[in-house]
């Protein structure tokens, strides 16, 4: 799979123009789609940019456990 290009934690700051064009044209999308993915998944650039190539958000996954799970051993 190919890097992402935001890689590191950055941050899209949607109140700074100039910072909206840089990435727009960083991305190779449209200043309104990048602001559109911001309002979608937040700020940080990596989950933007996901977003922007997959159409959807990268869902964080956890393992759960069970409330009613009990790990008993018997002898």
């Amino acid at each position: 799979m190919q890097r992402l290009k935001s890689d590191k934690r950055y941050v899209i700051d949607a109140t700074k123009p100039w910072h909206v064009a840089w990435w727009a044209a960083e991305l190779d999308v449209s200043e309104d789609s990048l602001l559109e993915a911001v309002d979608v998944v937040g700020n940080q650039a990596r989950a933007v940019e996901y977003h922007l190539r997959l159409g959807k958000p990268r869902e964080r996954r956890r393992a759960r456990r069970s409330a009613g799970a009990v790990c008993t051993i018997e002898m």
